[in-house]
């Protein structure tokens, strides 16, 4: 599983076109797409439009083959849920890229934007304390899977899960659930201390949209090149 470090290491240490551009176009490009997936009954045009988002980020300087691995998870839960569906192989085709292409704008923006600019985009759309609270999930998710991963590599190798048992597996589950709830606990309140000490009263230290820049082409007509193969290829 790929840590929130790398991935903010990826937003922050680039320097290719997409990193240069505006957080708020490239929210508008993920819209763009979005709203182009939603509208679309025909696979072609989605497909045309996920080569174009992969070009985009192959030459952008962004770990692409990561990026495209990380976007093609969601075609396991749609694939999962097309199985509950009637159709062919073009319905089940464009299900999937209607999960995958989104995915891939989704992650895009993630990989390409340092996450202060991104919620202090927010900020300016979104109450104070909403925003604040979406930012502090965004760090405790990750912190909370990362826990999740350790526990079940330690109950593995200490003999926690027997095959067959349900009663003793579900026992040692709970528990295990139970120390992770205190530690996110615990792991919450450092992190308000810590961002307490560096300056937070309550308010995003960076807010505002920042206007567009001479970079945004890329990213704005990357979305506006998606929605137009869905529009006009009916």
């Amino acid at each position: 599983m790929i840590d929130v470090a790398r991935i903010d290491y990826w937003a922050a240490s680039g320097s290719g076109p997409l990193h240069r551009a505006s957080a708020l176009s490239k929210v508008i490009f993920l819209l763009l797409v979005v709203t182009a997936s939603v509208m679309t009954h025909n696979p072609y045009p989605l497909a045309a439009g996920y080569v174009v988002l992969l070009l985009q980020v192959a030459s952008s300087r962004l770990p692409w083959l990561r990026v495209v691995a990380l976007s093609l998870y969601s075609a396991v839960f749609a694939l999962l849920y097309g199985l509950s569906l009637r159709g062919g192989g073009m319905a089940y085709a464009l299900l999937i890229l209607k999960a995958v292409t989104p995915a891939l704008a989704m992650l895009t923006l993630i990989v390409s934007t340092p996450y202060p600019k991104i919620f202090g985009l927010l900020s300016t759309v979104l109450p104070e304390l909403l925003s604040a609270g979406l930012f502090m999930t965004y760090r405790t998710l990750f912190i909370l899977l990362d826990m999740m991963d350790n526990f079940a590599v330690s109950i593995r190798l200490r003999g926690g899960f027997s095959p067959g048992s349900i009663y003793q597996n579900g026992a040692n589950i709970s528990k295990g659930i139970a120390m992770l709830l205190v530690k996110a606990v615990e792991r919450a309140t450092r992190l308000y201390a810590v961002m307490a000490v560096r300056g937070y009263h309550g308010s995003m230290a960076r807010t505002g949209t920042g206007g567009f820049r001479r970079d945004d082409w890329l990213p704005l007509g990357t979305g506006s090149i998606v929605l137009t193969l869905v529009l006009v290829w009916r």
